[in-house]
Protein backbone atom coordinates (compact mmCIF):
# COMPACT_ATOMS: atom_id res chain seq x y z
CA UNK A 1 0.00 0.00 0.00
CA UNK A 2 1.61 3.34 -1.12
CA UNK A 3 1.93 5.85 1.98
CA UNK A 4 0.11 8.57 1.42
CA UNK A 5 2.41 12.14 1.98
CA UNK A 6 1.93 13.79 5.34
CA UNK A 7 -0.53 16.74 5.24
CA UNK A 8 1.03 20.00 5.87
CA UNK A 9 -0.63 22.02 8.62
CA UNK A 10 2.09 23.94 9.96
CA UNK A 11 -0.39 27.58 9.87
CA UNK A 12 -3.63 25.33 11.15
CA UNK A 13 -1.50 24.38 14.50
CA UNK A 14 0.03 27.70 14.85
CA UNK A 15 -3.38 29.83 14.88
CA UNK A 16 -4.74 26.78 16.98
CA UNK A 17 -2.32 27.74 19.60
CA UNK A 18 -2.98 31.31 19.60
CA UNK A 19 -6.77 30.33 19.99
CA UNK A 20 -6.18 27.90 23.10
CA UNK A 21 -5.62 31.10 24.86
CA UNK A 22 -8.63 32.67 23.20
CA UNK A 23 -11.73 30.34 23.32
CA UNK A 24 -12.46 27.29 24.94
CA UNK A 25 -10.88 24.35 23.26
CA UNK A 26 -9.76 26.82 20.73
CA UNK A 27 -12.18 26.11 17.95
CA UNK A 28 -15.59 27.41 18.44
CA UNK A 29 -18.28 24.40 18.14
CA UNK A 30 -17.78 21.22 18.02
CA UNK A 31 -15.08 20.85 15.63
CA UNK A 32 -12.12 20.02 17.87
CA UNK A 33 -9.43 18.82 16.30
CA UNK A 34 -8.43 16.28 19.33
CA UNK A 35 -12.41 14.50 17.28
CA UNK A 36 -10.29 13.81 13.93
CA UNK A 37 -7.14 12.57 13.06
CA UNK A 38 -4.48 14.04 15.19
CA UNK A 39 -2.11 16.28 12.88
CA UNK A 40 -3.50 14.73 9.79
CA UNK A 41 -6.53 17.44 9.53
CA UNK A 42 -7.06 20.98 8.79
CA UNK A 43 -8.04 23.12 11.43
CA UNK A 44 -8.68 26.72 10.10
CA UNK A 45 -10.00 26.73 6.61
CA UNK A 46 -9.72 29.88 4.47
CA UNK A 47 -11.51 29.80 1.44
CA UNK A 48 -14.56 27.61 0.19
CA UNK A 49 -15.91 27.44 -4.15
CA UNK A 50 -18.49 24.91 -4.63
CA UNK A 51 -18.36 21.97 -3.12
CA UNK A 52 -14.03 22.84 -2.50
CA UNK A 53 -12.64 24.13 0.46
CA UNK A 54 -8.55 25.12 0.98
CA UNK A 55 -7.56 25.61 4.46
CA UNK A 56 -4.61 28.33 5.75
CA UNK A 57 -1.50 26.14 4.42
CA UNK A 58 -3.16 25.77 1.11
CA UNK A 59 -4.54 22.10 1.19
CA UNK A 60 -7.67 21.79 -0.51
CA UNK A 61 -10.49 19.23 0.51
CA UNK A 62 -14.01 18.48 -1.03
CA UNK A 63 -16.75 19.46 1.49
CA UNK A 64 -18.91 16.20 2.10
CA UNK A 65 -20.12 17.59 5.15
CA UNK A 66 -21.96 20.83 3.45
CA UNK A 67 -20.60 22.93 6.02
CA UNK A 68 -22.28 20.74 8.10
CA UNK A 69 -26.08 20.75 6.95
CA UNK A 70 -26.62 24.33 4.98
CA UNK A 71 -24.40 24.56 2.07
CA UNK A 72 -26.20 22.28 -0.12
CA UNK A 73 -25.49 24.24 -3.42
CA UNK A 74 -22.00 24.96 -2.35
CA UNK A 75 -19.93 27.99 -1.17
CA UNK A 76 -19.76 31.33 -2.99
CA UNK A 77 -22.80 30.12 -5.73
CA UNK A 78 -23.12 33.29 -7.08
CA UNK A 79 -27.29 33.08 -7.84
CA UNK A 80 -27.49 32.74 -4.15
CA UNK A 81 -25.10 35.17 -2.75
CA UNK A 82 -26.23 37.87 -5.23
CA UNK A 83 -30.19 37.24 -4.37
CA UNK A 84 -28.83 37.35 -0.04
CA UNK A 85 -26.46 40.57 -1.02
CA UNK A 86 -29.77 42.22 -3.14
CA UNK A 87 -31.88 41.81 -0.61
CA UNK A 88 -29.26 42.86 2.30
CA UNK A 89 -28.56 46.00 0.39
CA UNK A 90 -32.19 47.05 -1.07
CA UNK A 91 -34.29 45.47 2.09
CA UNK A 92 -32.41 45.28 4.72
CA UNK A 93 -32.65 42.15 7.05
CA UNK A 94 -32.97 40.59 10.83
CA UNK A 95 -35.95 42.78 11.38
CA UNK A 96 -37.92 42.44 14.47
CA UNK A 97 -41.04 41.54 12.71
CA UNK A 98 -41.47 39.51 9.90
CA UNK A 99 -41.34 39.84 5.78
CA UNK A 100 -44.03 38.86 3.29
CA UNK A 101 -40.66 36.39 2.19
CA UNK A 102 -42.12 33.78 5.04
CA UNK A 103 -45.26 33.11 2.68
CA UNK A 104 -43.27 32.53 -0.29
CA UNK A 105 -40.79 30.19 1.45
CA UNK A 106 -43.84 28.29 3.18
CA UNK A 107 -45.60 28.03 -0.30
CA UNK A 108 -42.80 26.67 -2.04
CA UNK A 109 -41.97 24.30 0.64
CA UNK A 110 -45.35 22.89 0.68
CA UNK A 111 -45.23 22.25 -3.34
CA UNK A 112 -42.09 20.54 -3.06
CA UNK A 113 -43.14 18.16 0.51
CA UNK A 114 -46.90 18.05 -0.54
CA UNK A 115 -47.31 16.14 2.57
CA UNK A 116 -45.87 19.25 4.62
CA UNK A 117 -49.65 21.60 5.08
CA UNK A 118 -47.61 24.01 7.76
CA UNK A 119 -43.97 25.20 7.97
CA UNK A 120 -41.82 26.39 10.77
CA UNK A 121 -38.48 28.17 10.18
CA UNK A 122 -35.97 27.74 13.05
CA UNK A 123 -32.26 28.81 13.13
CA UNK A 124 -30.18 26.28 13.41
CA UNK A 125 -30.62 22.04 13.42
CA UNK A 126 -30.76 21.93 17.11
CA UNK A 127 -33.66 24.03 17.46
CA UNK A 128 -35.06 22.02 14.87
CA UNK A 129 -34.90 18.77 16.66
CA UNK A 130 -35.79 20.11 19.72
CA UNK A 131 -38.99 22.11 18.60
CA UNK A 132 -39.90 18.43 17.02
CA UNK A 133 -39.98 16.73 20.57
CA UNK A 134 -41.12 19.77 22.07
CA UNK A 135 -44.78 19.31 19.47
CA UNK A 136 -44.23 15.44 19.74
CA UNK A 137 -44.75 15.49 23.39
CA UNK A 138 -47.91 18.39 23.32
CA UNK A 139 -49.38 16.37 20.73
CA UNK A 140 -49.23 13.03 22.23
CA UNK A 141 -49.38 13.60 25.90
CA UNK A 142 -46.47 11.59 26.83
CA UNK A 143 -42.75 12.37 27.65
CA UNK A 144 -40.28 9.70 26.26
CA UNK A 145 -37.93 9.73 23.26
CA UNK A 146 -36.28 7.18 21.51
CA UNK A 147 -33.14 8.58 19.64
CA UNK A 148 -30.51 7.21 17.91
CA UNK A 149 -27.40 9.89 15.91
CA UNK A 150 -26.50 13.65 16.38
CA UNK A 151 -29.45 15.57 16.51
CA UNK A 152 -27.61 18.82 18.30
CA UNK A 153 -26.28 20.20 21.61
CA UNK A 154 -29.54 21.43 23.21
CA UNK A 155 -29.46 19.47 27.20
CA UNK A 156 -31.64 16.63 25.53
CA UNK A 157 -29.32 15.40 23.53
CA UNK A 158 -25.86 16.62 24.08
CA UNK A 159 -23.73 13.89 24.54
CA UNK A 160 -21.43 15.75 27.49
CA UNK A 161 -23.75 15.58 30.35
CA UNK A 162 -21.63 18.37 32.46
CA UNK A 163 -23.40 21.05 33.62
CA UNK A 164 -26.57 19.47 32.67
CA UNK A 165 -28.88 18.23 35.42
CA UNK A 166 -30.39 14.79 34.63
CA UNK A 167 -34.12 15.83 34.69
CA UNK A 168 -33.59 17.12 31.16
CA UNK A 169 -32.53 13.99 29.78
CA UNK A 170 -33.75 11.17 32.01
CA UNK A 171 -36.81 10.55 29.66
CA UNK A 172 -34.49 10.23 26.45
CA UNK A 173 -33.13 6.59 25.80
CA UNK A 174 -30.62 6.17 22.98
CA UNK A 175 -30.33 3.24 21.12
CA UNK A 176 -27.51 2.05 18.19
CA UNK A 177 -28.00 2.40 14.58
CA UNK A 178 -28.96 -0.46 12.70
CA UNK A 179 -29.66 -2.04 16.50
CA UNK A 180 -32.87 -2.94 15.64
CA UNK A 181 -33.31 -5.32 18.55
CA UNK A 182 -32.33 -2.16 21.07
CA UNK A 183 -35.28 -0.06 19.96
CA UNK A 184 -37.72 -3.18 19.85
CA UNK A 185 -36.63 -3.63 23.61
CA UNK A 186 -36.94 0.03 24.71
CA UNK A 187 -40.23 0.24 22.56
CA UNK A 188 -41.62 -3.09 24.58
CA UNK A 189 -40.61 -1.83 27.86
CA UNK A 190 -41.55 2.11 27.24
CA UNK A 191 -43.76 2.04 24.16
CA UNK A 192 -47.23 3.55 25.64
CA UNK A 193 -45.05 6.55 27.17
CA UNK A 194 -43.09 7.65 23.93
CA UNK A 195 -43.95 10.96 22.05
CA UNK A 196 -41.31 10.32 19.54
CA UNK A 197 -38.34 8.36 17.81
CA UNK A 198 -36.19 10.43 16.14
CA UNK A 199 -33.06 9.50 14.41
CA UNK A 200 -30.79 10.10 11.54
CA UNK A 201 -30.47 8.21 8.40
CA UNK A 202 -26.91 7.08 8.98
CA UNK A 203 -24.79 6.06 11.63
CA UNK A 204 -23.43 8.63 13.93
CA UNK A 205 -22.44 8.06 17.47
CA UNK A 206 -24.93 9.01 20.32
Amino acid sequence: MKETEKLNITKSLELFKEATGLIPGGVLGARKPQDFINGEYPIFLETGKGCRLTDVDGNEFVDFLCGYGPIILGYREEEVDDAVWKQIKEKGFCFTLTQKYQNELAKKLTELVPSSELSIFLKTGSDATTASIRIARAYTGKVKIMRCGYHGWHDWCVEMKGGIPSKFYEDVYGFQYNRLDQLEELMATHGDETAAIIMTPFGHPN
